[in-house]
């Protein structure tokens, strides 16, 4: 009888660790996890795609490298959300005009935060870092400053 539920008990473990590890994939947003030690344990498709590693090359590499990131408009390195999270032990969010350089070079505007992964216990166990591409984003704000600026140059009434 033990083993029966043993066996239950394994199998909803199984179904749970699946269900989550699924939902990450699905999330429209990058998301990337590490352990506590800053080395990643899990990268979505988002993630992938946007840092240009793929999910083998990425594991157990230190986070920075997988995520570089640096200011937009100096180009100096930018502390990493998961050095943050370490630092505060809670919900950071990084600066806006951040860059991530991609494997392949590519310069992507982000928004991002990392949060901490915790048990219930309260024992830090990893971080989660959730960030999503703004391209299209700050093409738009672009295109309205550009926009507005051209109506309050002209002389002329603009309707």
């Amino acid at each position: 009888m033990t083993t029966d539920r043993g066996a239950e008990n394994e199998d909803h473990l199984q179904r749970e660790t699946e269900t989550l590890e699924v939902t990450l994939k699905c999330i429209g947003d990058g998301v990337i996890v590490t352990d506590v030690a800053g080395r990643v344990t899990f990268l979505n498709p988002v993630a992938e795609r946007v840092t240009g590693w793929s999910m083998a090359d990425a594991r157990n590499q230190p986070f920075e490298k997988i995520f570089h990131i640096v200011n937009e408009h100096t180009g100096a390195p930018v502390e990493h959300p998961v050095a943050k999270v370490l630092e505060t032990g809670g919900i950071v969010g990084l600066a806006n005009h951040t860059i991530l350089i991609a494997r392949d070079g590519r310069r992507v505007p982000i928004d991002d935060s990392g949060s901490p992964v915790r048990l219930s216990s309260g024992e830090l166990i990893g971080i989660v870092v959730v960030f999503r591409d703004v391209t299209e984003r700050k093409r738009a704000e672009h295109a309205r400053a550009w926009l507005a600026a051209i109506v309050d140059s002209s002389d002329d009434a603009i309707v």
